[in-house]
């Protein structure tokens, strides 16, 4: 049996649908739950994105917060079986602790008293080494985003808006000091379907990449090897997204599902050459079962195909 301990914010479906999968597997689990940011380190936050971006930028930001359930409605769940009553249920069965500051005093001697093997992050902020350092045998995090090419915020919502949806997918890495650098185990790209809405899409990449997460900690439990490599150079920092590339994504999202509807019915897995050059032809980083056929993309062969 292995322990992992499981960091949220505002107790988030994502945590729990691990935290079932590993009691369903006769692990040892825990939870931190981040309840929130205190105000002087939302102000700071604020500030230093108007310092960064501009001003024009931090006024669209907050317009997408405050217009934000009408592009992504709560309606559509990517976790529907986990409701209040599971979230609950498990806090009951197993330790937990919440705290404003997941490095707090308090924070970081709950993890040492738990004494993790792993670090699970689902929803989490982004962490010190005082506190992801504590797991015996290293954190794991699920990021949003095709690494290296979309590191930061609101990753599948910035590649859609700009025209990127080959790069629309997830990452499952190793945590290191730096944001969304660790070593990566699994790189996926979700294709759109027919038949799929805007939010309906995001929710079914974010069911997908949990999925693809208990795949890794299968592996993890039965002592099988979980190859990792180094991220390559490159790609881009996106900040959390403001209304205006909101808007301009789910527009693209639209109009590729309505140009290229026929082609959607059964799409390929999209392997990008330029990755698995720089990821030495790495067999996890892509998933192929149950799948017809590959298509590679970054070669003159899928270039003559666009």
């Amino acid at each position: 049996m292995k322990s992992f301990l499981i960091v949220t914010t505002r107790d988030l479906p994502e945590a729990y649908f691990l935290a079932t999968a590993l009691e369903a597997r006769r692990q040892r689990i825990g939870v931190i739950n981040i309840t929130g940011r205190p105000l002087g380190t939302k102000l700071r936050v604020l500030a230093r994105l108007r310092r960064n971006r501009g001003t024009l930028y931090l006024a669209d930001l907050l317009l997408a917060r405050a217009l934000r359930s009408r592009y992504l409605p709560a309606t559509v769940m990517p976790f529907p079986e986990i409701d209040e009553a599971v979230i609950a249920s498990i806090k009951r069965r197993w330790p937990s602790h919440c705290c404003l500051d997941p490095h707090a005093v308090a924070t970081l001697q709950f993890v040492r008293d738990f004494a993790p093997d792993h670090i699970l992050l689902a929803g989490a902020p982004v962490l010190k080494p005082s506190l992801f350092a504590l797991a015996r045998q290293g954190a794991f995090n699920r990021h949003l985003g095709m690494l290296p090419d979309y590191k930061g915020s609101d990753c599948p919502v910035w590649a859609l808006a700009l025209n990127d949806a080959e790069h629309v997918g997830f990452t499952i890495h190793r945590v290191a000091e730096k944001v969304d650098a660790g070593d990566v185990i699994h790189v996926e790209h979700v294709p759109i379907t027919a038949g799929n809405s805007f939010v309906g899409y995001l929710a079914r990449l974010q069911r997908r990449a949990s999925e693809a997460f208990v795949g890794i900690l299968d592996r993890v439990i039965d002592g099988a090897p979980v190859r990792a490599w180094a991220q390559p150079r490159g790609g881009r920092f996106v900040p959390p997204a403001g209304f205006h590339t909101l808007r301009r994504a789910q527009e693209n999202f639209d109009r590729l599902v309505r140009v290229a509807l026929p082609r959607l019915t059964a799409p390929p897995v999209v392997v990008h050459a330029s990755a698995l050059a720089a990821y030495g032809n790495g067999a996890d980083l892509y998933r192929r079962a149950a799948l017809s056929r590959v298509k590679p993309t970054g070669t003159e062969e899928g270039a003559r195909g666009r």
